[in-house]
């Protein structure tokens, strides 16, 4: 759910063929992280609780409308 909200936000919604992209289509934020980053084997060592634990993260590039 997050990872398809997130994509959704950083994609640009400009409707193809117009020749320049609407200012209200651009994206929201810019993905920092490719795909979902894992805990290392030392936390997993150290706190099994961590194996299902995945990382997604956006930085903000524009306000929401």
């Amino acid at each position: 759910m997050v990872k398809r909200t997130l994509a959704a936000r950083a994609a640009d919604t400009t409707p193809p063929g117009l020749p320049v992209p609407l200012a209200e289509a651009r994206p929201e934020f810019r993905l920092l992280t490719r795909g979902a980053e894992r805990p290392s084997t030392a936390e997993m060592a150290a706190n099994p609780r961590a194996a299902p634990a995945r990382l997604r993260a956006a930085e903000r590039i524009r306000e929401a409308a």
